[in-house]
């Protein structure tokens, strides 16, 4: 770990507020260490047992700052008590990155029915209440009631055990294992999403199902290349499992065996079906079948067939970053299939129709009319539908005559402990909670305990991540990755 100059406002003002040295940790190979082998992230260690957890901060240049977070004012800046201070310290907002609120952590979330996505990449958790030709109301337990335009509304996913989802995030790198290759890590965590910007794995063991459906939005740049593991019997790499190679032009899916080395069971050649900005990816596997299937943006690419035993002992994924190439993933869920397959492609549904797909796979399209006392009602071209939502897996909104909010430069984004977020401009942040206002909702005053961290300038932090990955890619040597 390497410790570097603190920027001078931070140096300034502790040196004012206390004769203490200030304590300002730069990681440049953040997250923080771990023991070897396999690098597993955690929130604390057992030497710190009884210490009081404390809040991160960190600035634009990458300086670290550990201490408790008072209180945020647009106009005077961030209130900030440090160990190293006898008074609080303020610091200008337009030089934050983030703050990792550990101090803040409420004792237990209450558990929420829905999760609705918005159309600027907001996810809110809670219970919907109505739905109607006008706005969504939806129950929160951080924020009240709040009330969302529909056109602001992109989808709603129940969060029903009977959605079968087993695995939802990443919140952080907590639980995953990133084995170390040659003189750095392979793997960061970042705004929400596994970043890979070296040769190297990370897995996690997630309890895959015997049918299943792996899920995640990706941004692949450089050599476009990326491993994708799943029933690995070992989180640290790929071992026995299957394991599917993308990139823009071709697919490829192989089996793997410590013992018996790979077997390839076909590749297939595409036309650039990974989008530049933001691609989805789905991967279904059924062992009663022996067939994987590969979707991107809801379109089946290609399916496999294993004419061999199913090699799927094992419950782990893996990703592996390919020499060159950069990799964002984010919005990773995992979850029960019921090995049924709808090869029905949905790209072209009309954009000014509603679309719910139903927990066994089928899928309607029609006017979402309302939602009241727990059921959707659909209408379709062949029925008035009444389901309830239980049965539902997902609904999306049509997109014709959607509307999103409108971005602004002084905009935070503050994400839930159970996952999602929302972008807001703030009013105030202070002991009895968090007052902001958007387009999404208006304006809400959040619990104190309502987040798990908060990011600010998230124009210049965007820059400064496109500016990294292409950095990192011309900077990666593709032939020297032992």
């Amino acid at each position: 770990m390497k410790i570097r100059a603190v920027t001078i406002a931070a140096l300034l003002a502790l040196l004012s507020a206390a004769s203490a040295p200030a304590r300002i940790i730069v990681d440049e190979s953040a997250p923080e260490q771990t023991p070897e082998p396999g690098i597993r992230s955690t929130e604390s260690d057992n030497s710190g047992a009884d210490e009081k957890p404390q809040d991160t901060l960190s600035f634009l240049n990458k300086d670290q700052l550990h201490g408790i977070l008072l209180s945020i004012d647009p106009d005077t800046g961030l209130h900030w008590q440090s160990p190293e201070a006898q008074d609080p310290i303020i610091f200008k907002t337009g030089e934050l990155s983030e703050i990792k609120l550990d101090s803040h952590k409420p004792a237990n979330t209450p558990n929420s029915s829905e999760r609705i996505a918005l159309t600027n990449g907001d996810e809110f958790p809670g219970n919907i209440v109505s739905l109607d030709d006008k706005a969504l109301l939806l129950d929160t337990w951080y924020a009240g009631r709040l009330s969302i335009p529909r056109p602001m509304v992109r989808s709603i996913t129940p969060l029903s055990d009977a959605n079968g989802a087993v695995y939802q995030g990443p919140a952080s790198l907590d639980g995953w294992t990133i084995p170390r290759v040659g003189a750095g890590r392979s793997w960061s965590f970042s705004d929400g999403s596994l970043v890979g910007t070296n040769f190297g794995t990370i897995g996690r063991d997630v309890d895959l199902p015997a049918n299943s459906n792996l899920e995640f939005d990706l941004i692949l740049r450089g050599n476009n290349q990326l491993g994708v593991g799943i029933y690995s019997d070992r989180p640290d790499g790929f071992g026995n499992c299957y394991m599917l190679l993308l990139s823009s032009n071709y697919v490829q899916l192989q089996r793997l065996s410590r013992t018996g080395g790979p077997s390839d069971l076909g590749n297939a050649q595409t036309d650039n079906i990974l989008r530049h900005d933001k691609s989805h990816i789905e991967l279904r596997a059924s062992k009663e079948k022996k067939s994987i299937w590969l979707l991107v943006d809801g379109k089946i690419i290609k399916e496999w067939n294993d004419p061999a035993e199913f090699n799927g002992d094992g419950s782990n994924i893996i990703f592996s970053c390919q020499p060159g190439t950069y990799a964002r993933i984010s919005n990773i869920k995992v979850s029960k299939w019921d090995g049924k397959f709808d090869d029905t492609d949905n790209s072209g549904a009309p954009v000014d129709q509603d679309s719910l797909q139903l927990a066994n796979e089928d899928r309607i399209s029609g006017r979402l009319d309302s939602i009241q006392n727990g059921k959707a009602k659909l209408a379709s071209s062949y029925a008035e539908l009444e389901i309830p939502l239980e049965r539902v897996a997902q609904i999306e909104m049509a997109t014709a005559h959607s509307d999103q909010a409108k971005p602004s430069p002084s905009d935070i984004r503050a994400y839930f402990p159970q996952g999602g977020s929302v972008t807001m401009q703030l009013t105030q942040w202070g002991a009895k909670g968090c007052t902001g206002s958007s387009p999404n909702f208006g304006k809400a005053t959040f619990s104190p305990g309502a987040f798990a961290r908060i990011t600010f300038n998230l124009p210049a932090q965007q820059q400064a991540q496109e500016s990294e990955s292409n950095s990192d890619i011309d900077s990666l040597d593709p032939g020297e990755h032992d």
